[in-house]
């Protein structure tokens, strides 16, 4: 389900604000077609090389362990899964100060600041050696990287309407292209010629590289808001905003605003899309990190390895760029993300219960797995069509990333040393997470259409008192949240 457009606006005065007009006409559908093919060439490449430089990064120590990591920096036992873990305590404890950023400095700038900092922390970690070196790196660069998923949902709900968002997120999370590059920059460095380098730590300085000039391109070519685009003249600015407005996608004002943070704690949406998050990141938090060790495990070496995790990343664009164009043609999101956790649920299965003599359903299993990633995509599009306002839209962003920061501490810590090489523990966890994702997307439809019902009836008490038009304060004057504008209609 989608806005219903609103045509009649009140002329109220907020202070820093411009006076609105009393009628906003609805732009006409070509040209914000021709706007928006404008808007996709110049943001969706700079935001698919951001989110694949973030998935990158964590599938590359998953690629550098099977590369000789462990064994060059002297590690043992659960060091690694420690490791991962406590990347992810930085990227948690970091998304508040983080998100205080984005609202308070122009988010272009804040992106590429992290960004710089983190290519830096990448190719400093050819440097390591020893596992307290590599430690301190790790949680440097979570704490860099927790302004990502934000950022996201920020930049994406400020170019795009509600439907248009969803196969935007859908190819900007670059986890499976990250996959694909991953495993042939791991293939490649393993081929290279004898430096006195090892192979994982060449990686780390490409890679490291690569993230400064991606950083540049941020800083001096991402605008900021609608007004900074050089790229679109000023009526086609007026033309998307009018739009973006008549579609309630909450694009207010950049201001602080303490009941919409209040309603982030209180709004029974936001811990629902909290605990999905929390549920679905589990099992991808797992494969992002241990894919490579498990299919080592089945007695490949690395090189094999490298190669054979491969697939897994298409698995994951498939799975990712499908569900979110399902959506773009009215796909429900709640019935998408239950037909993409389906395959993982049964990969899960198969990791779970197929005797271990059997390596190639196993093997099955890990690419099957990797549909738990699309969920992020929709979970992102739902925070940025059903959270509106600018303070509630960051705070909630920030529980999201917390969310995805606590499923991805406990998804490492399910694999110990003990239970190698299967990890039969793990995998049964990642099977009871899948399960409870489906049924938690099922409880945020049923939320939603609730929502929509109570919406409804104001209209319709409205129109039986003889009001035919509601007049309705525009987001962009007053900043509202979604529970506080009574016109606001939730996509599930």
């Amino acid at each position: 389900m989608e806005t219903s457009n609103t045509l009649k606006l009140e002329s109220t005065q907020v202070e820093g604000a411009k006076p609105a007009p009393r009628e906003l006409m609805e732009p006409d559908l070509k040209e914000y077609s021709a706007i928006l093919r404008k808007v996709d060439w110049h943001i969706v490449p700079i935001m698919l090389a951001c989110y694949f430089l973030e998935f990158l990064d964590k599938v590359l120590i998953n690629y550098a362990d099977v590369m000789g990591l462990q064994e060059d920096l002297g590690m043992s036992g659960n060091n690694f899964s420690l490791m991962a873990t406590l990347f992810f305590v930085g990227f948690a404890v970091a998304e508040v100060p983080q998100g205080y950023l984005l609202q308070a400095f122009p988010l272009a700038k804040v992106l590429g600041f992290n960004l710089l900092c983190w290519g830096i922390l990448v190719a400093c970690m050819a440097a390591a050696q020893n596992y307290g070196q590599i430690l301190a790196i790790r949680i440097l660069l979570g704490a860099c990287e927790a302004v990502i998923s934000p950022a996201l949902v920020l930049i994406t709900s400020t170019w795009y309407t509600k439907r248009c968002a969803a196969p935007r997120y859908g190819v900007c999370c670059g986890l499976g292209a990250g996959q694909i590059i991953g495993g042939l920059i791991s293939f490649a460095a393993q081929h290279s010629p004898e430096t006195g380098l090892s192979g994982w730590r060449i990686m780390m300085i490409a890679v490291g590289i690569f993230n400064i000039c991606i950083a540049l391109v941020v800083i001096f070519c991402l605008p900021s808001t609608l007004d900074s685009a050089k790229f679109l003249t000023s009526t086609e600015k007026e033309s998307l905003r009018r739009m973006l407005v008549l579609d309630q996608a909450g694009n207010g004002l950049k201001i602080f605003k303490r009941k919409g943070l209040f309603e982030v704690f209180t709004d029974l949406q936001v811990w629902l899309l909290t605990l999905l998050t929390a549920l679905t990141v589990i099992p991808s938090g797992v494969i992002t990190t241990f894919s490579a060790i498990l299919v080592q495990g089945f007695g490949y070496g690395p090189k094999q390895t490298a190669l054979l995790n491969m697939p897994s990343g298409v698995v994951s664009i498939i799975a990712t760029c499908g569900s979110t164009y399902a959506v773009l043609k009215k796909a429900p999101r709640w019935i998408s993300i239950i037909i993409v956790l389906a395959p993982a649920l049964i990969g899960a299965g198969l990791m779970s219960f197929l005797p271990e003599s059997n390596q190639g359903g196993k093997l099955a299993g890990i690419y099957l797995l990797n549909t738990t990633v699309a969920p992020m995509a929709l979970i992102y599009s739902w925070v940025g069509s059903n959270t509106a306002g600018y303070t509630k839209r960051i705070g909630a962003n920030a529980m999201i990333a917390v969310g995805f920061s606590i499923a991805n501490i406990i998804g490492p810590q399910t694999f110990q040393a003990q239970d190698a090489p299967q990890y039969t523990p793990a995998t049964i966890t990642l099977f009871a997470a899948l399960g409870g994702g489906m049924l938690v997307a099922a409880l945020l439809r049923l939320l939603y259409a609730y929502r929509n019902a109570s919406t409804r009836r104001h209209r319709n008490e409205q129109i039986a008192n003889g009001v035919v038009e509601s007049t309705i304060v525009t987001e962009e004057q007053e900043d509202l949240t979604d529970l506080a504008n009574p016109a606001f209609i939730y996509v599930y």
